[in-house]
């Protein structure tokens, strides 16, 4: 994050693409010392590849002729990969990408604050908040939000150190503490209400939008959420985990003024937790045929506004079908490397081909990679 306002300044400039280039050579001619070593191996069986990111790709890959292989560093499977496409060998780690972009985007696209406020020149959505350092700006903000607010690391993923339903001074202490334990910078903005979606693009078009859900429960204004927990856990789906109300449940629901033995409403909804996903007890969907055109075409602006052609943008709004308009909604933060295998295997709709789509964009442009 320090370095970024200088990367910003050299990136296009001389000084960038041969940097670029040098560390594109330095990735390579490693991967070919460490065979040489032993210390590594070339990977030809698919099964041995422990990322389902990494083996969607490869799926596709082999339907398409390409000959792809991962590395085998210590006796462990790793997630980064060679494929030989249109005669040119090429070297990735996660998904392919080109060595660089117009805009830079690989050197910020992760900092959530500089995403922030690209999104916000393009007159983009966005959660109202900023980056702090120091407590006492932090709070003379957090006076100035609508609560509840969520606190999170400006440099992070999948949910990690990240606070929601932030109401209090005390909750917001805590949860200072606990953002600071991962990066010296630390994002609040307001929480935004509804599932959290991930919108993948490749080449600047929307190829896949996946709605994911924390664990939940609907009340029926008879059962304790205790009792619907347990409910749930009965009919899960079998790609579901089970939830068992932990510390981290508690404490989360008590932010929401819940305990295990309320009684929600009929029809009420409560998260258990702020986590996203199947592991947590979560469910996620494909949504991208029911989702709104306007919100499609929302999707396609930023990707064009960060300049990117490889992005995951995840936003929260309340209904995915609406249009956004009337809606409080906002992108809060993007991946340079999403999880596309997620689009693969939904529990709930139709699968979109992302990889399918990626493979495209490589085969079009393998002359970038």
């Amino acid at each position: 994050m320090f370095l970024n306002p200088l990367d910003r300044m050299i990136i296009r400039g001389w000084i960038y693409r041969l940097l670029s280039t040098l560390a594109h050579k330095f990735f390579i001619s490693s991967v070919y010392i460490l065979q040489l070593c032993g210390v590594a191996k070339s990977n030809a069986d698919i099964a041995r590849v422990v990322c389902e990111r990494g083996k969607v790709l490869w799926q596709e890959a082999n339907q398409r002729g390409i000959l792809m292989r991962n590395f085998i560093v210590y006796g462990r499977s790793v997630d980064v990969y060679q494929a030989i496409v249109c005669g040119k060998r090429i070297y990735f780690n996660g998904l392919p990408r080109p060595l660089k972009t117009k805009s830079g985007s690989e050197l910020w696209l992760d900092d959530k604050e500089l995403l922030k406020k690209r999104l916000q020149q393009a007159s983009l959505p966005v959660a109202r908040g900023g980056s702090f350092s120091h407590w006492g700006k932090l709070l003379e903000t957090f006076h100035q939000l609508d609560k509840p607010v969520i606190v999170k690391p400006r440099l992070g993923s999948r949910g990690r150190h990240t606070t929601t339903n932030v109401f209090t001074v005390e909750e917001l202490k805590q949860a200072f503490k606990i953002a600071k334990q991962l990066c010296y910078l630390v994002i609040m903005e307001e929480h935004l209400e509804g599932s959290v979606y991930r919108a993948t693009l490749v080449d600047g078009k929307l190829v896949g939008l996946l709605r994911g859900d924390p664990p939940r429960i609907i009340g029926d204004g008879v059962h304790t959420i205790a009792e619907l927990v347990d409910i749930k856990n009965k009919i899960r789906h079998p790609a579901v985990s089970e939830v068992l109300i932990g510390d981290q449940h508690l404490e989360f629901l008590a932010r929401g003024d819940w305990k295990p033995d309320g009684v929600p409403a009929a029809g009420e909804s409560i998260d258990l937790l702020e986590k996203i996903g199947v592991s947590y007890g979560g469910w996620r969907a494909e949504v991208i045929k029911e989702t709104h055109p306007d919100i499609k075409n929302i999707m396609e602006r930023a990707a064009a506004a960060v300049g990117d052609p490889l992005v995951g943008f995840d936003f929260i709004i309340k209904d995915i079908t609406l249009s956004p308009q009337g809606q409080k909604w906002g992108i809060i933060e993007c991946n340079g490397t999403p999880f596309i295998d997620l689009h693969h295997e939904p529990l709930e709709g139709e699968p979109s081909n992302v990889a399918g789509r990626l493979w495209d964009y490589v085969e079009e442009n393998v002359n970038q990679f």
